[in-house]
């Protein structure tokens, strides 16, 4: 339990406070700019969702074969894999920002930005897109750091970067009137301080993990890859979610509608993160136990998972029901009693489907965590795109629109039954991990 606190609650934390950025750029720029530059960064969001999601595909990959070697006493071949995925990452990086850059403008537009969206889409992206690799590097070693068994690290790290990123912003904006562009720098280069901190971590004396010479063996990459593509998938999925959300709401709702849907989808972000923080919080535990083969842990630790779960969802749902208008009026300067009260109401009926969310999540990164990456898929990529996109598209035609808001709650609904459908597969089986206790395990 006291491991499980630790660890998840930094996690938690961690993630939180990385969905911050974007909650304070919107923030600062819906107050310092308009809201129109405000609902430009959130076109631009499915980019940094793509970026996120790649650090995450790698992250929960290598962290989990990483624990299970170390749970296997295999120093050597952790430090090895450590080393030529962090060199991969960089590599991969620099290639993004470069290429995001040069192409700031025809990204802008494949992201839906046009007329007054346009420049706005395009000053952010330049001005984030030098710190492109920052954003996968960054988050890759802030899951590592966690792994290394140093949770509390990672947390000030990402803290760290998080009060720059508002200080930088505040600066771009206020002071030296650089707007959006400014606000892209700032989100940036607090990245890039956090990259600074944790390779001080593994350059340092304390870390566990070490860079060495390796030989580069790209065959593992296959496991490794299905293996972070369950959480990867509610990252990149979000992204693609909000490119459709977008769309749609601009084709029905008009500019109301998005400026609502970009507060919502600020907020959605968070939760996602938060609940992405018991999940992945738990995995490096989870897979330990997995590879020294303690399943009564295991199981344990899934127990510890789902009260988390249930505690994050009642909360987020008694926060969001209770103070929406409030929330709704932090983006909107210039907006009046109208437009605050119908991103109020869009804001309640969106959060309905926070609660089958998180457990989705969490019941997801489980299968990943032992090893089960076909069902933690189907869960992830149902959830996070299948449904979704499928039931938006049939209330839009149904309901001309209007019954947008309930689109994540019925497909989340439907992606839980599924979910509980392949847990209770796992832990019915008497033949199966879950069910063998050994002694080993019992003695301890």
């Amino acid at each position: 339990m006291k491991k499980f606190i630790t660890y998840v609650t930094a996690a938690i934390a961690s993630f939180a406070v990385f969905s911050l950025y974007s909650i304070i750029d919107g923030i600062l720029v819906a107050r310092g700019v308009n809201e129109i530059a405000m609902s430009a960064i959130n076109l631009a969001s499915p980019y940094i969702s793509f970026l996120f999601s790649i650090s995450v595909l790698f992250a929960v990959g290598t962290s989990t074969i990483i624990s299970i070697m170390m749970g296997e006493d295999r120093r050597d071949s952790a430090n090895a894999l450590f080393s030529q995925n962090t060199a991969l990452l960089f590599i991969l990086g620099f290639t993004i920002s470069l290429c995001a850059y040069i192409f700031a403008e025809p990204l802008a537009k494949v992201l839906g930005a046009e007329g007054e969206t346009l420049p706005y889409v395009i000053d952010y992206i330049r001005g984030i897109s030098p710190f492109s690799f920052c954003f996968i590097v960054s988050y890759n070693m802030e899951i590592l750091v966690k792994a290394d068994g140093y949770p509390q690290y990672a947390l000030f790290t990402v803290s760290f970067g998080c009060i720059m990123n508002f200080i930088l912003a505040v600066l771009a904006i206020f002071v030296f009137k650089t707007g959006i562009y400014g606000t892209g720098l700032a989100t940036g280069f607090s990245q890039f301080l956090t990259v600074v901190l944790y390779l001080a971590h593994f350059f340092g004396k304390k870390a566990t993990f070490r860079f060495r010479r390796f030989v580069p063996d790209l065959r593992i990459y296959g496991k490794l890859l299905r293996l972070g593509l369950p959480d990867a998938s509610v990252e990149l999925c979000n992204g693609i979610m909000i490119f459709l959300f977008n769309h749609m709401v601009l084709r029905y709702l008009g500019e109301q509608g998005l400026i609502a849907y970009t507060i919502i989808a600020y907020l959605n972000t968070l939760l996602l993160n938060v609940a992405m923080g018991v999940s992945q919080g738990t995995q490096p535990l989870i897979s330990y136990q997995f590879g020294a083969r303690r399943p009564d842990r295991i199981r344990q630790l899934l127990r510890y998972e789902f009260i988390a779960a249930g505690i994050l969802s009642a909360l987020a749902l008694l926060v969001f029901e209770c103070f929406a208008p409030g929330i709704a009026a932090m983006f909107l300067k210039t907006g009046g009693t109208a437009d605050v009260s119908f991103a109020a109401r869009a804001i309640r009926l969106y959060s309905l489907s926070f609660a089958p969310v998180v457990f989705n999540i969490v019941i997801g990164g489980f299968f990943a965590a032992i090893e089960k990456p076909g069902k933690a898929f189907v869960i992830s990529y149902g959830r996070g795109i299948i449904v979704q996109a499928a039931v938006l598209l049939l209330l839009c035609a149904a309901t001309a629109g209007h019954g947008i808001w309930f689109t994540p709650l019925i497909s989340e609904v439907i992606c839980l039954t599924v979910a509980l459908i392949f847990l209770r597969s796992i832990l019915g089986r008497k033949d199966g991990l879950l069910h063998q206790t050994s002694s080993a395990s019992e003695d301890r």
